[in-house]
C-alpha cells in the first residue's frame, strides 16, 4: 500500500487521502508477469496445433489451470499465495515449527531467548552524546539494524486544530525526509495501550517526594495514590527505525551500531515537531521489559513496579509459544494479530484514526503498528510514473470505466503532480494485536478490533499461518517482514 499525500481545506476542516494499493497491468487482473506467461501459453498452443490438436488442448488446459489461481484476488492476495501460505503452515505443523519451548525444558538452550525470527538477534548499546545511550538490536540473518525512541504525544484533547494539522505536516515532512536517509529499510510507529495496574503513579510519587516534605501535603499525595483508579490506562509509543548494513563495504556489527546510532540526534530533532518535547532513546533494559511484558503480560505488574526487574536480551522470551492458524499462544496470555488489507477509501481528518489506537478495557493488551517504508526520490519518480501508465492502460481497455478506474486514474496523476513538487512517497501498512487472558475472550476481542477498525474505515484480515512473526513485527526489534516471507507477493 502506498500512499501520496493529499491536503485540502473545506472550512476549517483539513483532510487528507489519496492511499492506493498499487495495481499492475494486465488481461484479466493477471499482472504483467501473468499476461506474459499466459500469451507464452497461446504461443505455445498454436505453435503445437497444426503437429497434434490434442496436444494444443493439453497444453492450452493446463496453462488455464495454472494461471487461473493468479487472476483470483481475494484481500489483495492471489490464489495462488493463498495455496502457498497453506501449504507452509501444513509443513511447518508437520516439522513442529509451531511449538517453542525454552528454559530448562528446551533441548536447545536455557536461556529464555526470542523465539522465531528473532531467535538469533542481539542487542548493543551505542553512547550517541546529544541523546545519550541507545540500544541497537541486530537481526544477523537480515543485516538489519533497528533503534527504538520512547515519545510521549500530547494527544489531541484541548488542543487547536491548527495545532493537530501543524503536528500531522511536521510528521508528513519527517516521513518524507526519510526516504533521502542512507540504507533506511523500514520506519515503524507503535502505540500500545495496556489497562494501568495503579502502580505508576505510586512509584512516581514516591520517587518524587521529600522525607521532609509537610505533612499535609504529604496525607494529600497519599490520598491521590489511594483513590486513582486502577481501571487507567497506560498509552506507551514508540518509533522504531530499522537500518540495512551498507552494501560493499566490510563493517562488524559494532562498526555498523556506531554508524546508525550517529544519525539518531538529527532523526530525533526532526520528530519533535510532530510528538512534542518527551522523546528519548530506548536502552536495552528498556527494550527487553517491553518484550517481556508482550510476551508475558502477567510479569507486567511487577516491571511497571520496579523497571530493573527487567531482564537482558537473552532471558526476555517466553518459556513457551504455540502459534494457532489464526491465534498465538504465548505465556500467560493469547493474542491475535490482523494487517490492513484495504486503505480508508476518500478523504479523512486528522482524528480518524484515534478510536483504533485508544484504550480497551476488555483487552490485556492492544499494539497498533504503522509500518513506513519509504522510496527515495529516484524509486518515488519511477514509481509514480508507472502507477499513472499503469491506471491509463486498466482504465483505457474498457469501453466504459468503472468509477474506481477512473478514480484511480485521478489519484495517480495527483500522486504524480505532488510527487514532482517534493511530496514523498511511501508504502505503508497497519498491523493490529490484541492480547487477552484466555482463548474464551478472543471473539469478544474481534469483536472489539473490528468495530474500532469500522470506526477508522480500515478494512483488517487476521493474518493467517503467521501470526507469530505478524506478532513479532509489532515489537521495537527490527523484524521487517517481507525480508522472511517464502511466499511471493
Amino acid at each position: 500500500m502506498s500512499s501520496g499525500v493529499q491536503d485540502r481545506t473545506s472550512g476549517q476542516q483539513r483532510t487528507y487521502g489519496n492511499w492506493r494499493l498499487g495495481r499492475g497491468a494486465g488481461l484479466f487482473g493477471l499482472g504483467p508477469a501473468g499476461t506474459i506467461a499466459a500469451f507464452a501459453v497461446m504461443v505455445l498452443s498454436a505453435v503445437m496445433l497444426p503437429v497434434s490438436t490434442l496436444a494444443a488442448l493439453i497444453t492450452a488446459v493446463a496453462g488455464l489451470l495454472v494461471l487461473a489461481p493468479l487472476a483470483v484476488r481475494v484481500h489483495g492476495r492471489t490464489g495462488f499465495q493463498a495455496l502457498a501460505a497453506r501449504v507452509a503452515w501444513w509443513q511447518a505443523r508437520a516439522r513442529r515449527h509451531h511449538v517453542y519451548v525454552s528454559g530448562v525444558a528446551s533441548r536447545v538452550t536455557a536461556a529464555h531467548q526470542l523465539p522465531g525470527v528473532l531467535a538469533r538477534s542481539e542487542v548493543w548499546e551505542v553512547e550517541t552524546g546529544r541523546s545519550g545511550v541507545v540500544a541497537v538490536v541486530v537481526v544477523p540473518q537480515s543485516r538489519h539494524y533497528t533503534v527504538s525512541l520512547r515519545c510521549a504525544p500530547e494527544g489531541m484533547d484541548l488542543v487547536d486544530q491548527s495545532s493537530i494539522d501543524a503536528r500531522v505536516g511536521h510528521l508528513a515532512s519527517w516521513l518524507a525526509a526519510l526516504g533521502r536517509e542512507p540504507h533506511l529499510v523500514q520506519a515503524q510507529v507503535t502505540v500500545e495501550t495496556t489497562p494501568d495496574p495503579g502502580t505508576r503513579l505510586a512509584a512516581e510519587v514516591a520517587a518524587t517526594s521529600r522525607p521532609d516534605a509537610p505533612q499535609l501535603a504529604q496525607a494529600v499525595l497519599a490520598d491521590v495514590v489511594r483513590s486513582s483508579p486502577a481501571g487507567a490506562a497506560t498509552v506507551d509509543t514508540r518509533v522504531s527505525l530499522t537500518y540495512t548494513a551498507p552494501a560493499g563495504r566490510s563493517m562488524s556489527h559494532e562498526d555498523v551500531c556506531r554508524e546508525v546510532a550517529a544519525r539518531l540526534p538529527n532523526l530525533h530533532a526532526g520528530l519533535t515537531g510532530a510528538t512534542g518535547a518527551g522523546i528519548r532513546p530506548m536502552n536495552a533494559r528498556n527494550l527487553a521489559g517491553v518484550l517481556r511484558a508482550a510476551y508475558d503480560p502477567a510479569a507486567a505488574v511487577d516491571l511497571a513496579r520496579d523497571p530493573h526487574l527487567a531482564p537482558d536480551w537473552t532471558q526476555a522470551g517466553p518459556v513457551a509459544t504455540r502459534e494457532g492458524w489464526d491465534t498465538y499462544r504465548h505465556d500467560s496470555a493469547v493474542s491475535r494479530t490482523w494487517c490492513m488489507t484495504e486503505a480508508p477509501r476518500g478523504a479523512v481528518d486528522s482524528r480518524l484514526f484515534a478510536r483504533l489506537t485508544d484504550p480497551d478495557p476488555q483487552l490485556l493488551r492492544k499494539r497498533v503498528t504503522m509500518l513506513y517504508r519509504p522510496y527515495s526520490p529516484g524509486e518515488a519518480a519511477r514509481l509514480v510514473e508507472s502507477d499513472k501508465r499503469d491506471a491509463r492502460f486498466l482504465a483505457g481497455k474498457k469501453h466504459r470505466p468503472s468509477a474506481r478506474d477512473l478514480s484511480d486514474l485521478a489519484a495517480t496523476e495527483q500522486a504524480a503532480q505532488e510527487e514532482a513538487t517534493g511530496a514523498g512517497v511511501t508504502r505503508f501498512a497497519v498491523l493490529v494485536t490484541a492480547t487477552v487472558a484466555d482463548d474464551t475472550q478472543l471473539e469478544e476481542a474481534t469483536g472489539v478490533i473490528q468495530a474500532r477498525a469500522g470506526e477508522a474505515r480500515l478494512t483488517l484480515r487476521p493474518m493467517y499461518g503467521c501470526q507469530a512473526a505478524g506478532f513479532a513485527a509489532g515489537l521495537p526489534a527490527g523484524v521487517v517482514l517481507h525480508t522472511h516471507a517464502t511466499i511471493p507477493f
